[in-house]
């Protein structure tokens, strides 16, 4: 994320690079719902999103950012992709902020074929305890998440002392000290370089795994974020993308995490025999993912602690749309 508080999540990162993963609660042991129809976007929004579509498009070419000094933060997140930030901060603050809507602070990137796809953009906006979301784009369609950076921290490193105290004097030295208490991100993606079925201010982008994996985009019409994800997994690098950064996160014991893996690659190997069989077999497949990732989400729920879950679900909060 293009904000001084990455470097705090960078603390953990350079423990354990899984942790720079832009990462949600996606183990939430209920199902996925089947995707809803996309909120109209109103034509004043429609106007922003092609100014910024316009300004994006030099980066179509990876090489382009990375000359221009954007670097990546975290992995390529199942339905997301990675996240790049600008070399120059771009640091959103405050509900009252306006979006520059030539210069977002986050490009996203997925890997297709081994090449990085540009597929959008996100904003994120610093924001204090109790403070409002900000107006971000026009009207009401955008879709806005929150993490609570300062809380997060607390959670990850609540067993681990060491990195606590590093931590908590970085955020006293960095933030408090200087009265900036602004450890709230709120986070809007803009996919305006790649179709989303479930809207172009969609959170997730269910498409990702279906072109990751070869297969034609009509056969994510319909499917549930569980059907997606669980297909995600036979992409290459799927389980650890799915599942390495959680069991950071979490604190996971060695025993579990080895448990939770060998269920991901069992149902990562289950995928990719319905894809030999049925790959143009849209339904059979997305009853394939949906089973695949219900077997991983049970194993998560078995092999963790409660509070080990509680600490994956420090990192977004959730119902925080306009």
């Amino acid at each position: 994320m293009s904000l001084r508080l990455s470097a705090c999540l960078a603390l953990c990162a350079a423990t354990a690079p899984a942790i720079a993963q832009h990462a949600h609660h996606d183990h939430d042991h209920a199902p996925a719902p089947k995707a809803a129809a996309a909120p109209a976007v109103p034509a004043a929004a429609l106007t922003q999103l092609d100014e910024l579509r316009r300004a994006v498009a030099r980066y179509a070419e990876i090489e382009v950012a990375e000359r221009e000094g954007w670097k990546r933060f975290g992995g390529d997140e199942p339905l997301m992709g990675e996240h790049w930030t600008p070399p120059d901060g771009r640091d959103y603050q405050g509900s009252n902020v306006r979006l520059d809507f030539s210069r977002p602070n986050n490009l996203m990137y997925t890997r297709i074929d081994g090449r990085p796809v540009l597929t959008g953009v996100a904003y994120v906006v610093r924001l204090r305890e109790g403070e409002a979301l900000p107006e971000g784009f026009a009207g009401d369609a955008d879709r806005w998440h929150v993490h609570d950076a300062l809380k997060a921290m607390q959670a990850m490193t609540e067993e681990r002392p060491l990195l606590r105290w590093l931590a908590n004097s970085w955020i006293h030295s960095q933030y408090l000290a200087k009265g900036d208490d602004r450890g709230r991100l709120a986070m809007v993606h803009a996919w305006v370089t790649l179709p989303n079925p479930d809207g172009v201010f969609s959170d997730h982008n269910r498409l990702l795994a279906y072109r990751k994996l070869g297969l034609p985009d009509a056969h994510a019409n319909g499917a549930s974020v569980e059907a997606a994800r669980g297909l995600s997994l036979a992409a290459p690098n799927g389980c650890r993308d799915a599942v390495d950064a959680k069991l950071w996160i979490a604190d996971a014991p060695r025993a579990a995490g080895r448990r939770i893996r060998a269920v991901c690659r069992a149902q990562a190997a289950a995928v990719g025999e319905a894809l030999a069989g049925h790959r143009m077999h849209a339904s059979m497949l997305n009853a394939a993912g949906e089973l695949a990732w219900r077997a991983l989400d049970a194993a998560f729920a078995r092999e963790l602690t409660t509070a080990q879950r509680a600490r994956i679900a420090a990192l977004t909060e959730h119902g925080a749309h306009h």
